[in-house]
């Protein structure tokens, strides 16, 4: 409750003082507010108010960010598991890891347009390919620092290697496996905004650059507030899956 009154505080304080400024530049929050209404929910009520801005961009910014990210995370967390059972197999592949981990993915925008073009696998690539190193590295840590005993009673009780895996190391894991996911959905959200303002013909990374190049600055604000809602609604929404992946599940760390 107390952050919701600092962030009406700010919004008040914004409004005011950006009223006496009077730029076209810097708009103030009610000049945003309603752009927000007319670009994305300006729509007929059988659709539910939403515009046809709303239909095709953030529609199609939200198919590319679950492709993607649905990507990231079963692919990372294969791979993750993988690297994390075989010590061998990490030693190989850590410093490529690694180098993922340190690359900035938005330097890839380039070579995905030249390699795939300007369409929805462009976009899609870059998103999976610069969010799935939270996911590969946090489930290889997880996976490699299950506690020896834990394993080892469980072989002692005559456990079979997928049963160790689902009873033992998975339960174990879970928590670095999610804690990677979360922080490759921060990523994951800015990436797509971001190859949609590099090479896009749709999107609310899209509108929010046509928006900029026609002067329309409460627009383009409003395609930014849009950037932000569709984040705070997956990280909303993967905080309750976390909740619920991991109630009532035993926590097998390494001893300390």
């Amino acid at each position: 409750m107390s952050y919701t009154w600092l962030v009406l505080a700010l919004v008040l304080v914004a409004e005011v003082l950006l009223r006496w400024r009077d730029s076209s530049f810097t708009p103030p929050p009610s000049r945003v507010a309603g752009a927000f209404v007319d670009l994305w929910w300006s729509g007929p009520a059988h659709r539910l108010f939403a515009s046809d801005a709303f239909v095709a961009d953030v529609g199609a910014s939200m198919f590319r960010l679950l492709v993607g990210y649905a990507l990231a995370v079963s692919v990372g967390t294969v791979v993750g598991v993988a690297l994390g059972r075989s010590r061998r197999l990490e030693w190989l592949c850590a410093p490529v890891v690694r180098l993922g981990v340190a690359t900035p993915a938005v330097v890839l925008i380039p070579i995905a347009i030249v390699l795939l073009g300007i369409n929805d696998r462009m976009p899609i690539f870059v998103i999976a390919f610069g969010s799935i190193w939270p996911v590969v590295f946090n489930t290889m840590d997880g996976v490699a620092n299950v506690d020896r005993l834990a394993l080892n009673s469980a072989r002692a009780i005559g456990l079979r290697r997928v049963d160790r895996f689902r009873f033992v190391v998975l339960p174990a894991a879970l928590p670095r496996i999610l804690a990677g996911a979360r922080v490759s959905l921060g990523i994951a959200v800015v990436l797509m905004v971001s190859s949609e303002l590099y090479a896009s013909t749709s999107g609310v990374g899209y509108q929010i650059l046509l928006q900029q190049q026609k002067f329309d600055t409460p627009r383009m604000f409003a395609g930014v507030v849009m950037a932000c809602a569709i984040g705070i609604l997956f990280n909303a929404l993967f905080g309750l899956y976390e909740r619920w992946a991991l109630r009532g599940r035993p926590t097998v760390g390494r001893s300390a």
